[in-house]
């Protein structure tokens, strides 16, 4: 597997485009990602109770498993907007179909920006008729810009990697995201679409995706806010002409995993990651990336939780931005944790530097500490000493740009 430049078109058989349509005042604000034919599609959304229309359209259209389009606007929500709501979005993917002649049902939709507006439909209406017209194979990082809202850098990433089982070519997978703020697992504040010409089955598409997501961003945090509108769409195409992926495949008798799946989710975990991680860094208000990883635990869950609430916490995170080596605000987030930890085992480590021992703090030279945590990505590692799980989270700083930035959000 190899990172290649480029974000939503690099695999074959993908056009994007972005414009301004009216939404927000200058700024694009409308995207069109398109497959030249029908595509196998997966897809993950908010777990917030509070669903804007586009999530719960999209959440309808991907249970048939096929998908060809992705219709988007940043700048509106388009939640807590009643039947309207609905009507509206429903009629972003009908405007499409028609212009671009296929079935309303392959088209999928997502928003992003204010709750509580309604859409200026018939503005954007003009600009879902050029934006089909304006689809091309050079057209993902116009795409990727039109998406932004409140993000200061176009997020894109792409990959190329091999199929070794009777492949007769290299796969590709290109995603881009947006995100800034409201950023918590479960997912968070995002708009995340994601193209591959890689032949795969459904189950393991949904398989790979899932998996890639839990990882990825279900492992960041940037204020710990949950949105409405959280999306994360897969679209294969089968361009690539690979023998199909399949979760499981039969060896003598016995089922186990594919080696086609196992490149292929590797591939999709790296996109997922790397968007995830760039995601972090460009936060509102994000000096610093931080790194936290908790090993050393009785179960998965535990650890996934201690680096949450340490990511989380404000105490925390302030501590961060001030370069402060307070670590007694990691110890109070960890020792909040419903879970199996016991405090007089726990190492906690700034950059390899031991900061507690056993539960005790050591004597770290504080002028050294104070230099590490100045720097703009920081590994904060905790140490259960109690098990054999262990997991990655990543989470950032917070500073006043952030309080500055939301509010006067609206």
């Amino acid at each position: 597997m190899r990172e290649i430049k480029g974000g939503v078109c690099i695999p074959s058989g993908f056009r994007a485009a972005g414009l301004h349509c009216g939404i927000k005042e200058k700024r694009p604000d409308l995207a069109l990602v398109y497959s030249v034919v029908p595509a196998v599609v997966s897809g993950m959304f908010t777990t917030n109770k509070v669903k804007a229309a586009p999530v719960q359209l999209s959440i309808r259209k991907i249970r048939n498993h096929l998908g060809q389009a992705i219709i988007a606007n940043s700048g509106n929500a388009n939640a807590c907007t009643g039947n309207r709501g609905f009507e509206d979005a429903r009629k972003m993917t009908r405007m499409v179909a028609e212009e671009l002649g296929i079935e309303e049902k392959y088209v999928l939709t997502a928003s992003t920006g204010i709750i509580g507006q309604p859409l200026p439909i018939k503005a954007m209406e003009k600009g879902i008729r050029q934006i089909c017209r304006k689809l091309s194979v050079e057209g993902g990082h116009q795409a990727a810009e039109a998406i932004m809202t409140t993000d200061k850098i176009v997020k894109e990433v792409a990959v190329e990697t091999d199929i070794p089982r009777r492949g007769r070519g290299k796969v590709k997978i290109g995603g881009m995201i947006k995100g800034a703020g409201m950023i918590s697992p479960n997912l968070a504040t995002m708009l995340c679409f994601i193209t591959t010409d890689a032949c795969v089955t459904p189950d393991a598409l949904d398989e790979a995706l899932r998996e890639a997501v839990n990882e990825s961003f279900n492992q960041i945090s940037i204020d710990g806010d949950m949105s409405t509108n959280d999306t994360v769409i897969v679209l294969a195409n089968g361009k690539a002409g690979n023998a199909k992926i399949r979760t499981w495949r039969k060896k003598k008798k016995l089922r186990v995993k594919d080696e086609n799946f196992i490149h292929f989710n590797e591939a999709l975990k790296f996109v997922c990651t790397t968007l995830a991680k760039i995601t972090v860094k460009d936060g509102e208000g994000v000096n610093k990336l931080v790194r936290i990883t908790v090993k050393g635990a009785c179960f998965l869950k535990d650890a996934r939780r201690v680096a949450r609430a340490i990511a989380q916490s404000l105490l925390v995170k302030t501590a961060l931005a001030g370069a402060s080596p307070n670590w007694g605000r990691i110890m109070v987030a960890l020792g909040s944790v419903h879970g199996r930890i016991n405090p007089s085992k726990v190492n906690v480590y700034f950059d390899g530097e031991l900061v507690v021992k056993e539960g005790i703090g050591t004597e770290a030279d504080e002028t050294k500490l104070r230099k590490i945590l100045k720097k703009d990505e920081i590994n904060i590692t905790v140490d259960l000493n109690d098990g054999h799980y262990q997991t990655e989270f990543w989470g950032c700083d917070l500073t006043e740009r952030y309080v500055k930035i939301n509010k006067r959000y609206f």
